[in-house]
């Protein structure tokens, strides 16, 4: 990137950067905006911590033990 990004480029690739789905060239140019601008840099910590918060208090639901035999049965009989 010869330009630097602007915070409306850094806030178009947020999601992507935190799902690290950029390319090695756009995360470099978003970890300097970052870098430099307070406001980018807490919305990236705000998003940073939802998701975090999100991950560590997702619930696993247990699949009961037949649902690949009933949803078999399922899919012949349709």
């Amino acid at each position: 990137m010869n330009q630097p990004f602007t915070c409306g480029e850094v806030f178009e690739r947020l999601q992507d950067y935190l799902d690290r789905e950029l390319s090695a060239e756009e995360i470099a140019a978003v970890d300097a905006h970052l870098e430099n601008c307070t406001m980018c840099s807490g919305e990236y910590r705000f998003e940073a911590n939802v998701l975090r918060y999100v991950a560590q208090n997702l619930a696993e639901v247990p699949v009961p033990a037949d649902l690949n035999d009933r949803l078999s049965s399922m899919l012949k009989a349709a």
